[in-house]
């Protein structure tokens, strides 16, 4: 897994990042501002724009984290919360058929514990919690060795559950 060079993209609330994984450094990155209140297609054009400033011939697949659930076998976006046009956006598929390699899709917050799971402070555990701060509040679980999603990417999801008179993440997110 460590000797192929994949494209990482994290889809934010307010920006998308991108990342060239080559092996197990980080060869290249970019970022762009998107407008969360645009359509699925302007959100999607900024997609490209990270993407195409990454890929290359040698890229072997493309990684997406979303803030939302996400139907991981297909490759479906449901609802992201910032990004109001994306109610069901069919992701893995737009993006193979573009690029015509594969594509993997997942919660954002599992994305991140994965990637310390396998990359950084996570590293030779066994269990672990990775938390995500920011526009938003969640979690990625590793148990006995694996990412345990839940339904649709939602185990870590707890910003979002009721907290006094709002819910977590208004007390405890940007």
């Amino acid at each position: 897994m460590y000797d192929k060079k994949i494209i990482g993209i994290d889809l934010g609330a307010t920006n998308i990042r991108g990342g060239l994984v080559n092996g197990t450094s980080l060869s290249g990155m970019n970022s762009k501002r998107i407008n969360s209140s645009g359509s699925v297609e302007e959100v999607m054009k900024d997609m490209y724009a990270i993407i195409d400033s990454l890929i290359d011939n040698d890229v072997s697949a493309i990684g997406i984290g979303v803030p939302s659930v996400v139907d991981v076998k297909m490759g479906i976006v449901y609802d992201v919360q910032y990004i109001p046009s994306w109610k069901e956006v069919h992701l893995k598929k737009i993006i193979e058929e573009r690029y015509r390699i594969p594509v993997l899709v997942n919660n954002d917050a599992n994305c991140f514990a994965i990637g310390e799971y396998y990359f950084g402070e996570g590293v030779g555990t066994e269990h672990m919690i990775g938390l995500t701060i920011g526009t938003g509040l969640g979690a990625g679980i590793i148990i006995n060795r694996h990412l345990y999603a839940g339904p649709n990417c939602g185990a870590g999801e707890f910003g979002m559950d009721d907290y006094l008179d709002h819910c977590y993440k208004y007390y405890a997110s940007g």
